[in-house]
């Protein structure tokens, strides 16, 4: 065929034919995908896109895809891809959504699909006087919905989760039941095997089902046993996926799409660690494969025979969506208890999908090829995708509008997600739910955490954090809108951060992050006067670094040695703002919680009427660290003997110490700065991350131990271990022990004392 200058690509002159293949495979899954992309982008189905692109690319426009170059190769291809998107629709099933639409989706899946069967069918023998078989054979094409369009329309909508679960699970499971009811009439009314259809209807289902939940058996022990590498998981499953559809073709055609349905559905039920990478890897390749089939397909379509459908098609159509739908719907839920509204968007909202408008190009290639005389094969293509382009156009773009309008949508997520549930994550779950007024869930891997967390009323789950998608599907976090990370793993955090900001928002998404020093085991004080940081702005979402790792903190407030409180802000005549002791964590205005980044304020981040959720100290630094210490006299009378001993005495407390690490720390600290405060008091400190709790052991010799170049000996030693990253702390213990020996009553009494509650008493 002679292009015109305006459809040749990229050069003047035709494409040869052994390129033009080449060219069309390529521009199909490259311009598919960057639609699919913008789609995601400007937030509007896909779909639509997809389907001007593929018409635009056709023959009908530039012609730079052409779908009839592939020759035999065609089939294949949408065979092999719609068993690649079953697959991943099986492990996306969550069975214990099931369970709350159990019968709905059976009456759906039953009696719904042959409701929108025979009600097709008798709609187009009426308006186009067609044989009725072929009729049927129209109709079985548009029984699916399909997850592709309704998962995305579910995701913008976000309907209540009754409805969200009726419409996703008959998306996903009526793609295997229509294809086999689309194949069993294919068999009977085009290659014409009478009643022997049924049985090989009947051989196809448990063929499928058989060799489905063996593979996804199989397949879910070579993952869970490690025989499969770390890195390869995701390639392997997939591979699997693709020889288990191959295999089940090739043993019994046609029974491929059931049982990679079902593997995928076996696996996900399994859940084996590495399904939230399968998943999302899954995804990405159906997503290509969606593309790349819209693309193929609708540049097979020609404009003709769509205005050769003419009104009996508007009118095929508007009956199909206005009558058979909703009849569908009516009939299955009868003796359900489901509120109208809720039954009013399930009629309206069935969007048909890829699955539809492939089995229609496999169906009409094949009737073409064959020359068979039952009816029009294009018909089979124009009516499948006049019902795909009026259900995803119409229904996709005023479902938001309809659901309103119904009253199904749910109210926009305020919710706070909390992960960790130590006692800090708990305390402020409390405080978050009692000024807020919203709800909070906790999600920890510690299932003591967990269970601690239940015994005080809260909501708390054992999940992980990192899978957003999942966890969202789930009714606990329906109301989540703000998510709150404070493990003491900072790329843990960043990492929940990225995951949960494509779903919630980037400016709601927030980690604990200290304030970086060039000592990796310190948080760098906050100093006043620096650079404020606004809680309106998003930055890198980094949040609390004013504090210790929250672990620490935890055992503080278990300690009481700290306390999270809410106090109001005074703010002065000549507007100033009187900041309360202690640490600023978030803003609460107007039951809103802003997180703060540190102890500076910027100026109009507080108003009046505003409060503060505050760390702050309820008792000193030093005596809780001398509650965990000790109190003895060692026989030693040098600096490196001291240092052994009260290694050794430490370690006897807390057996998780190092003992080598600890003496290489003192050596060094004696060498670059000795920790000898005049007096004949010393107090050498280190840190270490064995350790939860500061702890300060109380040492006095009998004898003195001389120190080179100073006069005083040392004769009362203050032994300071503080947890890593408790810069806070570590640093107030120390400026405690300063004022303490300040005064010389003070050493007087310590000198005297006789055990660690004398000790304590002097400070």
């Amino acid at each position: 065929m002679e292009l015109s200058l305006w459809q040749a690509p990229f050069f003047f002159g035709a494409i040869s034919s052994q390129t033009q293949p080449l060219l069309t495979i390529s521009l199909a899954v490259g311009v598919g995908i960057i639609l699919s992309a913008l789609a995601q982008r400007l937030n509007f189905p896909s779909i639509v896109l997809l389907l001007f692109g593929g018409f635009i690319l056709g023959p009908e426009c530039l012609n730079w895809v052409q779908p009839d170059s592939l020759g035999d190769i065609l089939p294949l291809i949408v065979s092999f891809a719609i068993g690649i998107i079953l697959f991943e629709g099986g492990l996306t099933l969550n069975l214990g959504d099931y369970a709350h639409a159990t019968k709905m989706i059976q009456r759906l899946l039953s009696v719904g699909a042959l409701t929108t069967w025979m009600g097709g069918a008798v709609t187009i023998w009426l308006i186009f006087d067609v044989p009725f078989a072929f009729a049927m054979l129209a109709s079985s094409l548009v029984i699916v919905t399909g997850p592709t369009v309704i998962v995305p329309i579910l995701k913008k909508i976000k309907p209540v989760p009754r409805v969200a679960n009726i419409l996703h699970w008959e998306g996903v499971l009526i793609d295997a039941i229509g294809v086999f009811i689309a194949v069993l009439c294919f068999e009977w009314v085009v290659v014409g095997e009478g009643g022997q259809a049924v049985g090989n209807f009947m051989l196809r289902v448990f063929a499928g089902a058989l060799m489905g939940m063996g593979g996804g058996w199989l397949i879910e022990r070579v993952i869970t046993l490690r025989w499969a590498p770390e890195s390869m998981t995701n390639v392997f499953v997939l591979a699997s996926g693709i020889l288990l559809f191959g295999l089940c073709e090739t043993v019994i055609s046609e029974s491929g799409l059931l049982a990679v349905t079902l593997a995928g559905l076996y696996i996900g039920r399994k859940g084996p660690l590495e399904l939230r990478e399968i998943r999302s890897f899954k995804a990405e390749i159906t997503d290509l494969m969606i593309a790349m089939l819209f693309i193929l397909l609708v540049a097979r379509l020609e404009i003709e025979q769509f205005l050769a459908f003419g009104w009996h098609g508007l009118a095929a159509v508007l009956v199909m969506m206005l009558v058979v739908r909703p009849l569908s719907v009516w009939i299955s839920s009868l003796g359900i208890d489901i509120p109208w509204r809720e039954k009013v968007f399930l009629a309206w909202v069935a969007p048909r999908g890829i699955v539809a408008a492939s089995l229609a190009s496999l169906f009409a290639l094949y009737l073409q090829k064959s020359g068979s005389t039952l009816g029009d094969p294009t018909f089979l293509e124009t009516f499948t995708y006049s019902i795909i382009c009026a259900t995803v156009i119409i229904q996709g773009l005023s479902a938001s509008v309809i659901g309103t309008w119904l009253g199904v949508r749910r109210p926009a997520p305020t919710g706070w997600l909390v992960i960790g549930a130590n006692t800090f994550g708990r305390q402020l779950a409390h405080q978050l739910q009692k000024i807020t007024k919203k709800d909070v869930v906790l999600i920890d891997s510690n299932l003591r955490n967990i269970n601690r967390a239940k015994d005080e009323g809260l909501t708390a789950l054992q999940e992980d954090a990192l899978d957003a998608e999942s966890l969202l599907e789930q009714d606990a976090f329906q109301s989540v809108g703000q998510v709150l990370a404070i493990t003491d793993n900072v790329e843990l955090n960043q990492l929940i951060q990225r995951q949960w900001r494509r779903h919630v928002g980037r400016y709601q998404v927030y980690g604990w992050k200290p304030l970086v020093t060039s000592n990796p085991n310190q948080v760098a004080q906050p100093q006043r006067g620096a650079a404020p940081t606004s809680p309106n702005q998003e930055r890198t979402g980094a949040v609390f670094g004013n504090i210790a790792r929250p672990s620490v903190v935890s055992a503080e407030l278990e300690d009481e040695e700290s306390a999270l409180d809410c106090i109001p802000i005074a703010i002065g005549e000549d507007s100033t703002v009187a900041i309360p002791e202690g640490h600023p964590l978030m803003v609460i205005r107007n039951e809103r919680a802003i997180p703060l980044a540190g102890d500076d304020l910027a100026d109009g981040e507080v108003r009046s009427g505003d409060s503060l959720i505050l760390l702050h100290r309820s008792r000193t630094y030093l005596r809780n660290a001398l509650e965990h210490g000790a109190f003895f006299e060692p026989e030693v009378t040098t600096l490196e003997a001291l240092n052994q001993t009260l290694v050794n005495q430490a370690v006897s407390i807390e057996p998780k110490l190092f003992a080598d690490q600890m003496l290489d720390d003192l050596t060094a600290q004696q060498k670059s700065f000795p920790a000898f405060l005049g007096q004949g008091v010393a107090v050498p400190h280190v840190y270490s991350s064995h350790i939860q709790n500061r702890m300060c052991l109380f040492a006095r010799p009998p004898q003195g131990i001389p120190v080179a170049g100073q006069e005083d000996q040392i004769r009362l030693i203050f032994f300071l271990i503080s947890p890593s990253g408790d810069a806070e702390g570590h640093l107030g213990t120390l400026a405690e022990i300063a004022r303490c020996c300040n005064h010389q009553n003070n050493l007087a009494a310590l000198a005297t004392a006789d055990s660690l509650d004398d000790v304590l008493k002097v400070v």
